[in-house]
């Protein structure tokens, strides 16, 4: 039945490929098994928050992630019919996050797992099948390995085929969000240390950037509006006002990629010794990286909890039931953004929300209501909890 290893983690993008690198940095035995073949483009938002960075330095990648050249921002500016609002956690000038190539983040993140002596990576190899059995899960590899596993982690997106497979049930929202993303490639003609967010009727441009000659240009909207944006007309007059509004000159690089529906799927972090990580618990709004923050975060949560269980004797039930805790915590918050950002593409009264929200300095909110425990403010958490109760996260 081929080898057995500790944890069968299935998918290698963002949140897989942190998930094997945490527990094989602790001699935890990994299948990380990947059906694309590494490394590929995909459509994202680009955007990596302070917080995820500071998972990816407990991963040993502070040092890696510099070289990678990605522009730190420390502000998001809100753009609605001319008018602008500025989203920082203070008035004093606080790194946010850094605008990261995914293209080149996933490169990074796979071949440190890959490259871990108790990590066996399987890439361009998809799973034929997968079926419970005692003491964990088969696995059957469509070039006709297999191999088994006691644990499992499935990080393989929100359409997850192995979710499907294992019959594990999804709550589908009506009105998911749909995405464009586009690199464009020049030079800036200043750098703000800003990540620009323009609200057009019924959807949003997001303007990232990554790099000192890129930027990152993401379309979200509703299906219905993301089928306009076909019209190369339109859509080069609307990637010509993002890059005027970043300060950028330059030209699309290769062909747009597409991605949805995000924020309309989600399950449960955790179904029946099952532990789902990133996308294939929830997608989230990308704007400033909140996808790949909620990725990293649930991946180093999960290994965790595997870690005490493998390793450190803690009865797999309590290990698993903390793993649900501390992803339904963390994932709150962003998920509360992916409801408010889809409320304010459709409110009449956004004109009137948005200078409140600037005000209420959310970026800081969002990190009181993770951890009131290093350096979060009590209040801030609450008014955080408030806000997430209006919007239904």
């Amino acid at each position: 039945m081929g080898e057995t290893y500790d944890v069968a983690v299935i998918g290698a993008s963002i949140s897989g490929a942190t998930a094997a690198g945490f527990l094989g940095r602790e001699g935890i035995r990994v299948a990380l098994i990947e059906r694309e073949e590494f490394p590929r483009r995909k459509a994202c938002g680009e955007g990596v928050s302070d917080i995820a960075l500071e998972a990816l330095s407990r991963l040993g990648l502070g040092e890696a992630l510099a070289n990678l050249e990605g522009t730190p921002f420390y502000s998001y500016r809100i753009d609605l019919k001319g008018r602008h609002f500025a989203f920082s956690s203070t008035r004093r000038r606080k790194l946010k996050g850094v605008g990261i190539q995914r293209y080149h983040l996933d490169c990074l993140l796979a071949e440190h797992a890959a490259a871990l002596p108790s990590v066996t990576s399987f890439f361009d190899v998809a799973v034929s099948g997968l079926e419970r059995q005692d003491g964990g899960f088969l696995i059957r590899l469509d070039n006709g390995e297999s191999l088994q596993a006691k644990r499992l982690v499935l990080a393989d997106g929100s359409n997850s085929p192995n979710a499907a497979r294992l019959r594990i049930p999804k709550q589908v929202r009506d009105k998911g969000m749909w995405g464009i993303s586009f690199l464009l490639e020049g030079r800036y003609e200043q750098h703000s240390g800003e990540v620009v967010v323009i609200l057009k009727d019924g959807f949003e441009i997001n303007c990232t950037p990554v790099g000192p000659r890129h930027l990152n240009v993401a379309f979200l909207a509703e299906k219905e509006r993301v089928l306009p944006l076909q019209d190369p007309d339109w859509r080069s007059s609307l990637l010509a006002e993002a890059m005027e509004k970043s300060g950028f000159d330059g030209a699309p690089v290769g062909k747009p990629l597409q991605i949805g529906p995000v924020g309309s799927i989600r399950r449960s972090y955790l179904h029946d010794s099952v532990y789902l990580i990133g996308d294939a618990a929830e997608s989230l709004d990308p704007i400033a990286g909140m996808g790949m923050t909620h990725g990293i975060l649930t991946a180093e949560c999960a290994a965790r909890a595997l870690i005490s269980d493998l390793r450190d004797g803690i009865p797999q039930a309590v290990a698993a039931e903390t793993y649900v805790r501390e992803a339904t915590r963390l994932a709150r918050p962003y998920r509360g953004f992916t409801h408010l950002t889809a409320s304010l593409l459709r409110s009449p009264l956004r004109g009137v929300l948005l200078p409140a929200l600037s005000f209420a300095r959310l970026p800081e909110m969002v990190r009181s209501s993770l951890d009131t425990r290093r350096g979060g403010d009590p209040a801030l958490a609450f008014a955080m909890h408030f806000l997430l109760v209006l919007v239904g996260a």
